[in-house]
C-alpha cells in the first residue's frame, strides 16, 4: 500500500516556505518531506475539495488572501490555481462544504478589530470565485484582553453539511447558520451560549454518535454538547489540564478517534495532547493521560484515517511531533520529532 501524504501549513514569517508536503511511513511512524511549495508563505490554514483535487489555505504574506491549489494525481504534489482577498488580517480558517462548491472562510481580526465570515464560489476547475456572502457578529465578552468584540476562529459544516458551525472566541458563542450549497449564502439558525470567558476556538464531531465537542482556549475547557434535528444540548464541561498544573495554558485544536473511544485536545502552555476515554454515549468519562508534545506552544494536531497516528506541530519550537496511538487505551508513544518552520496545521486526504 501507498504511504499517504501529509499537507503542513507552515506560518513563519521570515521562512519562504508556506507548505510542506510529507510521506508518512505508516511501518514505522515517520515523516519524510517530498515538496516545499514556496508559492505563498505564512499559511495559516489548509483544507482539502472533497473530490481530493484542489487544497484550499490561507495566507497572510504580503496579502492577506485565500488560495486556491490543484493536487497532482500521481504524486501528490501542489501547484497554484488562483487566490483572492480575504478581506481581513487574520485568515485563521478555511474549509469546502461537502457538495465541493464553495470555500468557507473565517477572519479572526479584520481592520477594525472584529473578524468576519466569508464565502467563495469554486468552479470546475478549482477556481475561486467573487465571495457571495460577508458576515460580522456584534458582541463581546468578560475577558477584556481578548473578548472586546467577534473573534470568529473556525468554520466547519456538520456531518449531514446542513449547518455551518462558527465558533466565536470573542463573544462566547456558537453560531449554527443554515448553509445553502446552491447560493454560497448562510441565514442564522441559533446561536449556542457557553459560559462566560470560555473563549471557544474549534469543534469536533463523534464519528456515528450526534456529539459535538467544543474545545475552549481562554480557560482550558472542553465542552460537549448532543443534538437531535435542530435541538442542541449542552451534555458536560471538564478541563484540558491536570489538576496540579498551575501555569498559564491556552487550548487549540481538538479531534476524536475514527473508534468514537477517544477525544483529544492540544494545551498550549501545559505543551501536551490531553486524552479521554469517551462512554458508550460520547461523553468523556475519565482522562487518560497528558502526553507531552515535545515542544513549545502546540497549536493544531491531526489523526490519520485510520487512527494509528497522531501529528502535532510545535509553532514556536518550529518542530512536529509523530505519535502512535494505541486503539486500545487511547496513549500515545513517540515516534519521531522533524524540525519544520512553524508547523501549524496538518490535514490528509480522505
Amino acid at each position: 500500500m501507498t504511504n499517504p501524504l501529509i499537507y503542513i501549513a507552515n506560518s513563519k514569517d521570515e521562512s519562504p516556505i508556506g507548505i510542506t508536503v510529507a510521506e508518512l511511513n505508516t511501518d514505522d511512524g515517520t515523516l519524510s518531506i517530498v515538496q516545499e511549495v514556496t508559492d505563498i508563505s505564512e499559511c495559516h490554514y489548509l483544507n482539502f475539495h472533497p473530490n481530493g483535487k484542489f487544497l484550499s489555505a490561507t495566507t497572510t504574506d504580503n496579502n492577506y488572501e485565500v488560495v486556491m491549489f490543484a493536487v497532482d494525481d500521481h504524486t501528490g504534489h501542489l501547484s497554484l490555481i488562483n487566490r483572492l482577498p480575504a478581506e481581513g488580517t487574520s485568515p485563521a480558517y478555511v474549509y469546502v462544504d461537502k457538495s465541493g462548491k464553495n470555500v468557507l472562510m473565517v477572519n479572526y481580526a479584520a481592520i477594525g478589530g472584529r473578524g468576519n465570515i466569508r464565502i467563495y464560489p469554486i468552479n470546475e476547475h478549482g477556481e475561486l470565485q467573487a465571495h457571495t456572502t460577508m458576515i460580522e457578529h456584534d458582541g463581546s465578552s468578560v475577558n477584556q484582553d481578548r473578548q472586546q468584540e467577534s473573534h470568529p476562529h473556525m468554520i466547519v459544516t456538520t456531518p449531514d453539511n446542513r449547518f455551518a458551525v462558527v465558533p466565536d472566541l470573542g463573544t462566547d458563542k456558537i453560531y449554527l447558520y443554515a448553509l445553502d450549497t446552491e447560493s454560497g449564502t448562510l441565514s442564522l439558525h441559533t446561536t449556542l451560549d457557553l459560559h462566560a470567558g470560555a473563549g471557544p476556538r474549534h469543534v469536533a464531531f463523534h464519528p456515528t454518535l450526534q456529539r459535538m465537542y467544543i474545545i475552549n482556549e481562554l480557560d482550558s475547557t472542553m465542552v460537549t454538547y448532543d443534538y437531535d434535528d435542530d435541538t442542541w444540548t449542552h451534555r458536560d464541561t471538564r478541563s484540558t489540564l491536570p489538576d496540579d498544573f498551575d501555569g498559564e495554558s491556552f487550548c487549540a485544536d481538538v479531534h476524536v478517534h475514527p473508534n468514537g473511544k477517544f477525544l483529544y485536545g492540544s494545551n498550549r502552555g501545559h505543551d501536551s495532547i490531553v486524552i479521554y476515554r469517551l462512554d458508550d454515549n460520547g461523553i468523556p468519562s475519565e482522562v487518560v493521560g497528558h502526553e507531552s508534545t515535545r515542544g513549545h506552544w502546540p497549536r493544531a494536531f491531526m489523526l490519520d484515517n485510520n487512527g494509528d497516528f497522531l501529528i502535532v506541530g510545535n509553532r514556536r519550537e518550529d518542530n512536529l511531533a509523530v505519535f502512535k496511538i494505541d486503539s486500545e487505551t487511547g496513549l500515545l508513544s513517540h515516534t519521531q520529532t522533524m524540525n519544520l518552520p512553524a508547523p501549524i496545521t496538518f490535514k490528509m486526504f480522505g
